[in-house]
């Protein structure tokens, strides 16, 4: 592990550890109702300080095929990208248990995702490309159901604006996590390890703690 990737995953792991703090402060303003959002907020942001942590200690990866893989990205990504759906859909709606399929049925796309994303990258080519394209079909799900069902939901629910704020932030980003998967090390290889763990580290912070003021922010407007 060269030292530009190992900072960046030092910076990575005091980022996520500053924005739980920041979420809890946050979080002793929220009324008895909003307060499953700073669950969700702190939960997500935790669990990737204990990644990024991991990472920095050299305890997050593997050698495999002449290469590191870091296989503690995906376990971070497997934990908390079905929390920030959660979280999205609890933006939709106050009555989440009645969108249980929906939400079942996102998890399932997403964690499906990200399970055959990690196939992809412990694949050689040309079996990681044929991964990255099935992990892309079901990335494309998510979006649809994002856009789609839990859009329709949230134009009637308590916060139709910061869902669409949220819902823009989610898919931007989640847009570039495969694109730098494709010119990174688990596919075509035309960007360095270090320029790769740099770019996945400003994209986990703005989707997870970038994410979790914005959805704060939002609940603490709320009755």
């Amino acid at each position: 592990m060269s030292s530009s990737v190992q900072f960046s995953f030092i910076i990575g792991w005091i980022a996520m550890l500053a924005g739980g703090l920041a979420f809890w402060q946050m979080s002793r303003g929220l009324s008895p109702k909003q307060k499953h959002h700073g669950v969700a907020a702190m939960t997500i942001v935790f669990v990737a300080f204990a990644s990024y942590f991991a990472m920095a200690l050299g305890q997050g990866d593997i050698a495999y095929n002449g290469r590191d893989v870091f296989f503690a990205r995906y376990t971070d990504w497997v934990i908390t990208t079905p929390i920030l759906l959660v979280s999205l859909a609890m933006m939709a709606t106050d009555a989440l248990s009645r969108l249980r399929t929906l939400v079942c049925a996102l998890i399932a796309a997403d964690v499906y995702m990200i399970i055959t994303g990690l196939v992809g990258n412990l694949s050689t080519a040309p079996y990681n490309y044929y991964w990255w394209v099935i992990s892309m079909v079901a990335f494309f799900v998510v979006l649809g159901l994002i856009w789609k069902p839990l859009a329709a939901e949230a134009v009637n629910g308590p916060n139709p604006g910061a869902f669409k704020t949220l819902a823009t932030m989610l898919t931007v980003l989640w847009i570039c996590y495969p694109i730098v998967w494709l010119i990174g090390s688990s596919g075509f290889n035309v960007i360095s390890t270090a320029v790769e763990s740099w770019l996945y580290l400003v994209l986990d912070v703005t989707a997870k703690v970038g994410f979790g003021f914005v959805a704060l922010g939002a609940a603490r407007k709320q009755a």
